[in-house]
């Protein structure tokens, strides 16, 4: 499967522009097959249907450890991003005095387990945002001899700034602190490898760019960091001898499952593996290729129309699916109103529009979300039915070059 294939597996295409996946994603076909059937299998079979439970769960493990080339041992199935933060900050072992570093353009996921933390005498120092970058040199500016851990998010949700993790984890590491990440706006749509990277802990959810369910998320706790951690909660599935219903004294398991106590959520990790394994197949590195060609595009048409990027660029290697901007007169509530009904589906994030495209979005889509800045209040319209001049480009859906427009202002619509 080459990625120009993958739009029909994406229903939501056949009304929407749909570029929201920083917020949630629309599930793609495989997806809701996998979990309808796993739920008419137990509608006709009842318990019988989990009669091989263990062994697909497995398969789920090992499918997660590949997305980020772990080890099984080191997957955790979690609930949610802050589910799998809190195992962290809950399990890490504090003295008073001690001190983290978190950055002031994170998620509220990955702040409230840490100041969770201040009633135990935690201080959590925040590093600032310096042209909507989180700089190494700042984070490091803030370490000393009690700082514990930085916690940090892959890819920035407000700004799409990717921090550069392989050197926050150096500069962790050399002071004796653990790097812990927030990944749910990166996995899924760029390359990342827990072992080339160096970080400690991670959690990430499969809900935006994963393609996966709500509900359905995953933790990984480096093998020699496991001991590090007590766990904060524990229950029949996380012992050894968890199917010997009345013994009390079974030791905890030895690798991430110590950490999940009970029932999972089922039918939500049978849709994660199918959604992984669509990433899979198609290749996280023609992923990240073809989403920074759809942004790549997305950039000069709104800079052609005198709209502001707010989210980084300067550089490849600090950009990522997301993209923020600023129309020079319309508010971005407004904006975002209007996008909306011309059925553009983005997000409105303070001050600015958040658009994140996935590798199966089109650059129509992206023409049909500058046809509302151009003033169309239904959005793309093709011009005459006339065809567009597209070339092609190797495995990757057709290329429409950015058109090269002055600047132009939404004009006023009816309410």
């Amino acid at each position: 499967m080459n990625l120009a294939e993958p739009r029909s597996l994406f229903p939501v295409s056949r009304r929407y522009a749909y570029l929201n996946h920083a917020s949630v994603a629309a599930l793609p076909t495989p997806v809701v097959t996998a979990m309808d059937g796993y739920l008419q299998e137990q509608s006709l079979k009842g318990g019988q249907a989990l009669e091989d439970w263990d062994e697909r769960l497995e398969g789920i493990r090992q499918e997660a450890s590949r997305l980020i080339g772990a080890h099984r041992d080191e997957i955790v199935f979690t609930t949610s991003v802050s589910h799998g933060l809190n195992l962290v900050a809950a399990g890490l072992r504090w003295q008073a005095g001690d001190n983290l570093i978190c950055a002031e353009t994170e998620f509220p996921a990955n702040v409230y387990p840490w100041m969770n933390l201040q009633r135990r005498g935690i201080e959590v120092r925040f590093a600032p945002a310096r042209a909507n970058r989180i700089l190494v040199e700042d984070v490091v500016s803030l370490m000393d001899g009690r700082t514990r851990l930085v916690a940090i998010s892959f890819v920035e949700f407000g700004t799409g700034y990717r921090n550069d993790l392989a050197a926050l984890a150096e500069a962790c590491h050399e002071r004796g602190a653990y790097l812990c990440v927030d990944g749910i706006q990166g996995l899924g749509a760029l390359q990342f490898d827990v072992r080339h990277v160096g970080v400690d802990f991670l959690a990430t959810h499969a809900a935006k760019w994963m393609l996966g369910p709500i509900g359905a998320a995953f933790c990984y706790i480096r093998r020699d960091r496991m001991p590090l951690l007590d766990p904060v909660m524990a229950g029949w599935r996380s012992v050894v001898d968890r199917d010997n219903y009345y013994r009390y004294d079974s030791p905890l398991r030895p690798g991430g499952e110590r950490f999940e106590p009970g029932s999972l959520n089922a039918v939500g990790l049978v849709g994660m593996a199918a959604a992984i394994d669509l990433l899979l197949t198609l290749g996280l590195d023609a992923i990240e290729s073809r989403i920074l060609e759809l942004t790549s595009y997305l950039i000069a048409g709104l800079q052609a129309r005198g709209c502001t990027i707010t989210s980084p660029i300067a550089r490849r290697q600090e950009r990522s699916g997301i993209v923020c901007f600023r129309h020079p007169e319309v508010p971005a509530p407004e904006l975002g109103e209007r996008l909306c009904a011309a059925d553009v589906i983005v997000s409105v994030r303070g001050d600015v529009v958040r658009v994140s495209p996935h590798f199966w979005n089109s650059e129509e889509d992206i023409e049909r979300l500058l046809a509302v800045l151009n003033g169309s209040p239904t959005g793309w319209r093709k011009p005459g039915g006339s065809t567009r001049q597209l070339t092609e480009g190797p495995s990757l859906p057709r290329v429409i070059r950015p058109p090269a427009h002055p600047p132009l202002l939404l004009r006023q619509t009816p309410n």
